[in-house]
């Protein structure tokens, strides 16, 4: 059988260029609950920046083999692509209910995913998130989130 990882490898390349760049950021909504062992499905891995202006985001996704492009003067949300990179990698500009990026870190956990160590937001911000968003995939991702937290809290 074989290895089974989380991410492609144009994924890990963009993930790990990001991280030697020292781009502050982190994996958000589903994609990071999912990381923390939610019973849930999801197509993208959300991604979090402190800023979506810092030039250090293009030059790790060029060093990645990918493609940036950071908005059309706010028409526009940011994205990643590319060949090699593929389009699973969603910008996230703002996180419905919560604080900013920086006060949402400190509610972040620093997990290894594919030996690539990754901070993710905590699953009940990620829940408040949701429930805050309160669109139907939201709100249909709560039963999910609300297990994995019950699952967490007995160990």
């Amino acid at each position: 059988m074989a290895d089974f990882s989380a991410f492609t490898p144009g994924e890990r390349a963009v993930l790990d260029a990001l991280k030697r760049n020292n781009v502050r950021f982190m994996v958000v909504g589903l994609s990071a609950a999912v990381l923390q062992g939610a019973n849930a499905a999801t197509r993208d891995i959300d991604v979090w920046f402190e800023d979506v202006s810092d030039p250090r985001i293009g030059r790790a996704i060029r060093e990645a083999n990918g493609i940036w492009v950071s908005g059309s003067f706010g028409m526009r949300p940011p994205q990643i692509g590319g060949d090699e990179v593929g389009d699973r990698l969603d910008v996230v500009t703002h996180m419905h209910g919560l604080g900013t990026f920086a006060s949402e870190l400190e509610h972040s956990t620093l997990i290894t995913v594919d030996e690539l160590p990754l901070r993710v937001l905590n699953l009940d911000r990620i829940l408040a998130s949701k429930r805050a968003a309160g669109r139907p995939k939201d709100l249909a991702a709560i039963p999910a989130l609300e297990e994995a937290l019950a699952a967490l809290d007995t160990e």
